[in-house]
């Protein structure tokens, strides 16, 4: 699994939206798998932490749940109508920072992971002893009956963020997330894009004017001068 640094400014970004939309329980959600949900979701937590809140992780990716598998190993039983088991299968990640574990096969099948109005009761409950709530949830698009759906969980919560990987992202998976938002009345609060597999285009060429002038150093530095005051190459015209 990646580490995404809380220190990046592009989480201080979308740690200061949650702020100032005072945002208590998020869902983070994709399209079709594999897009850095976990990377979001573990950022946003050490940031949380890091200004003194504490956070409850709970992964309902049950599809892949990578966040139990690392570190909790196994998936857990329990269900959103028993406080008590949920607390019992709670898990420390780190000082502040606690961890409920993806519900086994046989529990994720329940129906109350399918119920706004239990996952809101739920939430309210935590609340209690938390400061922030996020989820870790399974792709849009990844419908299979094992899998909680993640609009569900969007829905019961006071936002969603939508992460989105060029590259790996298709379009129509995209925009069949967007209208099932809209269908379920998800407040999306923006779109993460997670350029990892396509980065832009300037530091493409960095990188390949670094690699193929090391032997002409003056070539190489204007090069690289040229290629970073060009905006247009940074992806900036037009946002």
């Amino acid at each position: 699994m990646n580490i995404l640094p809380e220190t990046f400014i592009e989480i201080e970004q979308i740690y200061q939206l949650i702020m100032n939309e005072n945002i208590k329980s998020l869902a983070v959600n994709c399209a079709q798998g594999k897009e850095g949900t976990t990377e979001l979701v573990l950022a946003l937590a050490r940031r949380h932490k890091a200004s003194g809140s504490k956070v409850l992780i709970v992964d309902l990716n049950t599809f892949k749940p990578a966040i139990t598998n690392e570190y909790v190993k196994t998936k857990q039983s329990w269900s959103l109508h028993e406080p008590d088991l949920q607390k019992a299968r709670i898990t420390e990640f780190s000082a502040n920072i606690d961890i409920l574990p993806a519900p086994e096969s046989g529990q994720d099948k329940n129906i109350t992971f399918r119920d706004e109005i239990k996952i809101k009761n739920a939430i309210k409950f935590w609340l209690q002893y938390y400061n922030f709530i996020i989820f870790d949830t399974c792709a849009i698009t990844r419908k299979n009956y094992s899998n909680i759906p993640g609009e569900v969980i969007a829905r019961g919560c006071d936002a969603s963020l939508l992460v989105v990987a060029p590259g790996i992202s298709l379009e129509s998976n995209v925009l069949k997330t967007i209208d099932i938002f809209k269908l379920n009345n998800v407040k999306l609060l923006g779109a993460v894009i997670n350029d990892v597999k396509c980065p832009p285009l300037d530091m493409q060429l960095r990188n390949s004017v670094r690699r193929r002038l090391k032997r002409f150093p003056i070539l190489k530095q204007w090069l690289l001068n040229r290629i970073s005051n060009i905006d247009i190459l940074k992806g900036k015209i037009g946002r």
